[in-house]
């Protein structure tokens, strides 16, 4: 950038807050600054609502920016620190009465900023027939590993937003965000948006300061003679033991893969004093709306959720991220662990496991679409498979599925610390 655009970015940028970009952020700001399409992979905490936040703020008055985002509680959080601070930004949504709607629809295409909306708004014919008039600056596509599970009757909106794009009477600038994104997954998303020639920016996947641990359990014994312990009451046990890395210091989110295991270890935490809550998709809105409030004010530090919670959760401080049980896809894995030490101090990640779960994991996916998508689910479960059975530094198997040259050893997943004793 020249002298000029410097000013008008740091101008921008102080509007916003910020002092200055962070280095992963520079190379592709500059290329969004000058017009061109571009995908961004960046881990959770890598500052990628900026992109497109700080480009919408140097445009000005009556140019508008589309944020595409599937959580609304995302995008109410987005909207109430960029109105804080002075900058036009309003949300399109549902809970909307239809003349809150109109009125939003027709302020933001009249005179710009950013309107933040999920894909499924543009299903509206009045909507996109108010975008079509809008002068529409630029389209930012957030959680952008969305798109090629689209196909898999996954958000299928989402899958639509290409042929929007291709409709409007002028091409915009298109980006597309996600904190985790493989190969074929970065060809998928430029196929799908229509913009072949993008350019792509890639952050390293691995984050130094949380600390990788995997452990597969079986069905334990309380002493010899005593009963068998269930598989689940051995998992909660397990659970317990892995709490003890928190210290009662920041926040735990612990993933469950069902909601009736969600609320069986709610249960379990509750009756043994912990400051719990829980969250999962069959909750009422006002209910996880509560539960969530608890978790971020620290009311309730540890967390019980589905794989519902935590998409867009800026809580910086979450110092242990629990796995009770294994997640469908290598890829929600590292989505969900990235939650933790956004601040960038270190956190633990324990994922507990048993043997069985690969085989419900099969089941659950092998129902869940036709033959081609289940092809690609069950691919994304086997490299979790081979990184639960790697004998490999864990981050480096994680950057070789996500298409990047494995880094040295990280010396502190369980792995490496195995190997070191």
């Amino acid at each position: 950038m020249n002298h000029i655009e410097n000013k008008i970015a740091g101008e921008a940028l102080a509007k916003l807050g910020i002092a200055n970009l962070r280095p992963q952020q520079k190379a592709p700001m500059e290329a969004i600054l000058r017009n061109r399409d571009a995908v961004m992979t960046m881990p959770t905490s890598g500052g990628k609502s900026l992109l497109y936040q700080l480009p919408a703020v140097i445009d000005g008055e009556g140019k508008l920016t589309l944020v595409l985002s599937p959580l609304k509680a995302l995008q109410l959080d987005q909207v109430k620190a960029l109105c804080s601070k002075g900058i036009r930004a309003a949300v399109l949504n549902s809970d909307l009465s239809p003349s809150e709607h109109h009125a939003v629809l027709a302020d933001m295409t009249a005179h710009g900023g950013l309107l933040y909306l999920a894909p499924e708004q543009l299903q509206n014919p009045a909507v996109v027939k108010a975008l079509h008039s809008a002068d529409l600056r630029r389209i930012a596509v957030d959680e952008a590993h969305i798109l090629p599970q689209s196909k898999d009757d996954f958000r299928k909106a989402y899958g639509a937003i290409g042929g929007f794009i291709r409709a409007l009477p002028q091409r915009p600038q298109v980006l597309a965000l996600t904190a985790t994104a493989t190969r074929k997954d970065v060809a998928r998303i430029r196929k799908s948006l229509g913009i072949p020639d993008a350019d792509l920016f890639r952050t390293p996947m691995r984050r130094d300061n949380l600390h990788i641990a995997i452990k597969c359990l079986a069905s334990g014994k309380s002493g010899k003679r005593k009963r068998k312990l269930s598989a689940e009451t051995a998992l909660f046990h397990a659970v317990e033991r892995a709490l003890k890395k928190w210290n009662n210091k920041g926040a735990v989110i612990i993933y469950c893969p069902t909601v009736k295991r969600v609320k069986h270890l709610y249960k379990w935490l509750k009756a043994r004093d912990y400051p719990v809550g829980k969250y999962h998709g069959k909750m009422k809105h006002a209910k996880r709306s509560a539960e969530q409030a608890a978790f971020m004010s620290g009311k309730k530090p540890v967390m019980v959720s589905t794989n519902a919670f935590g998409l867009g959760i800026d809580k910086p401080d979450v110092r242990l991220i629990i796995h009770a049980g294994l997640p469908l896809s290598m890829d929600g894995y590292v989505q969900e662990i990235g939650r933790a030490g956004r601040d960038g101090n270190k956190s633990h990640c324990v994922l507990l496991y048993a043997k069985a779960d690969f085989e419900r994991n099969k089941r659950i996916l092998s129902q869940s679409g036709g033959k081609k998508a289940v092809r690609r689910k069950l691919k994304r479960l086997n490299a979790l498979q081979a990184l639960v059975s790697s004998d490999k530094c864990l981050w480096r198997v994680i950057e070789h599925y996500f298409g990047e040259k494995p880094q040295h050893n990280c010396g502190k997943c369980c792995r490496c610390r195995r190997k070191s004793d």
